[in-house]
């Protein structure tokens, strides 16, 4: 069932994945416009858990200031050229100055300031200009902007540097997404201040199987809404299987590990997931699937898919009627069997298996 347009644009899975969509290098005739990437945008890094240098958590407790010792920002984009970084946070709703959020934003108006480059573990050259953006319905957008400058305000006042700010506001109608463009971020994204449409949409359609990201294990949702999305990312796993296994050319032998089955399920965005907790679980989930997806391929078709700890899984191929039975196997499976709600196991070679670098905060 789709979900309501209110709940889709305050639901920061869809906020998470417009940013995304707005920083990719999506074909001319898509329904979607990027303008960010148009502006020189792209993703620097997903859910990266970034230090809050320890001086100022230092001026922050003298001043009685909340401050985590990191935050982790739904997604970093960078304009490499102009060496400009936009730290950007979902939010479902706005949040009062002395809400449980504000800790979260002080310290990510910190981490956006002038200290950026060290946060990020960059030469100071290499980030000439920053800013912390918000995303949330345009309802939104001007009691989130009150707050920020509140919190900004005190942090002025303690001598914290702190960074820019801007709150982006998302306006769904029955055929359109657009975005909501304050004048900070007009300057610093070099967009036109106002309403700008980014995605044309047929009446009543869900636009969720179609995510960058179709799970975060980082974002609060309902457990219907849960379940839901780890569906897609079940799905979007055994589509990424059958298209290597169909796209194969017998004799012939595939090695695919958790991190490049993700990675082809989430279109290449999970190689920039740097919250190695949240990708753990990722993982741990893709291997529930693989797992099943071999029980069912080896039943059709014997020995055809092996398992070797810390490597990944290596499927066999050794004539085309082998080809056929596994690729018939995996088409038959269905991801509605599987228990969507219960957590998976840790694994003992998890670390083994994560072949990505450490993030920046890290």
């Amino acid at each position: 069932m789709s979900p309501k347009p209110n709940e889709l644009i305050r639901d920061p899975l869809f906020q998470l994945n417009a940013l995304l969509w707005l920083a990719q290098p999506l074909p001319k005739k898509c329904e979607i416009n990027p303008l960010l990437y148009h502006k020189g945008f792209t993703v620097y890094a997903v859910a990266p858990p970034l230090p809050v240098p320890l001086e100022l958590r230092l001026m922050a407790q003298e001043a009685q200031i909340e401050m985590q010792a990191s935050v982790t920002p739904d997604v970093v984009l960078a304009h490499k050229g102009a060496r400009k970084f936009a730290f950007a946070e979902c939010k479902a709703n706005s949040f009062g100055p002395t809400s449980s959020a504000a800790e979260q934003a002080q310290s990510l108006l910190v981490v956006a300031g002038p200290r950026a480059a060290d946060v990020l573990g960059l030469a100071p050259g290499q980030v000439a200009d920053s800013l912390l953006a918000f995303m949330t319905p345009q309802t939104e957008q001007g009691p989130l902007a009150k707050t920020l400058a509140s919190l900004y305000k005190e942090l002025n006042a303690a001598q914290i540097p702190a960074g820019k700010f801007s709150v982006l506001g998302l306006v769904l109608t029955e055929r359109e997404v657009s975005i909501a463009i304050d004048d900070q971020a007009s300057a610093f994204f070099a967009l036109p201040s106002g309403i700008d449409c980014f995605i044309r949409r047929a009446p009543d359609t869900d636009p969720r199987p179609i995510y960058f990201i179709p799970y975060d294990p980082d974002i609060d949702q309902s457990p219907e809404e849960r379940k839901f999305c780890r569906r897609v990312l079940f799905e979007r796993i055994q589509s990424t299987l059958i298209a290597a296994v169909g796209h194969a050319h017998a004799p012939c032998a595939l090695s695919l590990n958790s991190d490049k089955i993700l990675n082809g399920a989430m279109f290449g965005m999970y190689e920039k997931w740097e919250n190695r907790e949240s990708a753990k679980h990722l993982r741990e989930l893709c291997r529930k699937l693989m797992n099943a997806l071999m029980q069912a391929v080896n039943c059709e078709a014997p020995n055809s898919i092996t398992f070797q700890p810390g490597e990944g899984w290596k499927i066999i191929l050794e004539h085309s009627e082998q080809q056929e039975k596994v690729l018939d196997a995996l088409l038959r499976f269905s991801c509605v069997t599987l228990d969507l709600q219960t957590e998976p196991q840790a694994y003992l070679f998890d670390e083994m298996e994560d072949s990505r670098p450490s993030g920046a905060g890290e």
